[in-house]
C-alpha cells in the first residue's frame, strides 16, 4: 500500500500537465489588480486636468469683467467650470473659490496685526488690519469675490473624486482631492 502511493506520488511529482493553469492563479489576481487600479488612476488624472481645462476658462472669462444679461458672473463661472469638466464633476460637491488680494504677493498670506505679546503668532485682541473686511483677523487676507477692475483673484476649484474599486480604496483612500488653482489679474474693464 505504501508503495502503491510513493509511486502515484512520484508519478505526479514529475507531471508538468496543469502547471500553466497554477501559475496563471497565482498571477492573475495581482495584475487584475494593477489593471484596474491603473485604470482608476488614469480616470482620476484625466477628471484632475478637467479642473485644471476648467479653472483656466473660468478664469479667462473672469478676467474680462464681461457679462451677459440675466446671469451674473459667478453663476457664468460656474457654468464654464460644469461645461469643461465634461459631466465628470458632480457641481453640487465642487468647491468653488474666488478670493481677491491687493497683489500677487499677498496671496495665501496673513492680515497685517501687531505682535503684542511677541510670540509670531496672532492671538486674540491683538490689533490687525482687516483687509478683507470681514471684522475678524484671517489667516489668508484674500477677499470672496471676482473682483474689479485691476484686481488680483485667485480661482481655484477642489473636488473629492470617490473611489470606486474596494480594493484601490483600501491603498489611496475613499476619495482622491483634486485642486486646481489659477491667479490673475482683471483687466481693465
Amino acid at each position: 500500500m505504501m508503495r502503491a502511493a510513493l509511486r502515484t506520488f512520484g508519478r505526479l511529482l514529475g507531471d508538468c500537465r496543469g502547471a500553466a493553469a497554477l501559475e496563471f492563479s497565482l498571477v492573475a489576481m495581482p495584475l487584475m489588480i494593477l489593471l484596474i487600479g491603473s485604470i482608476e488612476m488614469a480616470i482620476g488624472a484625466f477628471v484632475g486636468s478637467t479642473l485644471e481645462s476648467a479653472v483656466l476658462e473660468a478664469s479667462r472669462y473672469g478676467v474680462t469683467g464681461a457679462t451677459i444679461p440675466g446671469v451674473s458672473r459667478v453663476e457664468r463661472v460656474r457654468d464654464v467650470i460644469r461645461n469643461r469638466t465634461i459631466g465628470l464633476v458632480d457641481m453640487d460637491r465642487v468647491e468653488i473659490d474666488t478670493l481677491i488680494y491687493p497683489s500677487f504677493a499677498d496671496i495665501g498670506r496673513p492680515e497685517p496685526f501687531t505682535d503684542v505679546n511677541k510670540n509670531g503668532t496672532y492671538d486674540a485682541g491683538e490689533p490687525f488690519t482687516d483687509v478683507n473686511g470681514n471684522g475678524q483677523w484671517d489667516a489668508d487676507m484674500g477677499k470672496a469675490g471676482l473682483g474689479g477692475p485691476g484686481d488680483v483673484v485667485i480661482y481655484r476649484i477642489t473636488y473629492d473624486w470617490g473611489i470606486i474599486t474596494p480594493l484601490m480604496n483600501r491603498i489611496v483612500g475613499p476619495v482622491l482631492r483634486q485642486t486646481a488653482s489659477v491667479a490673475v489679474r482683471n483687466e481693465p474693464f
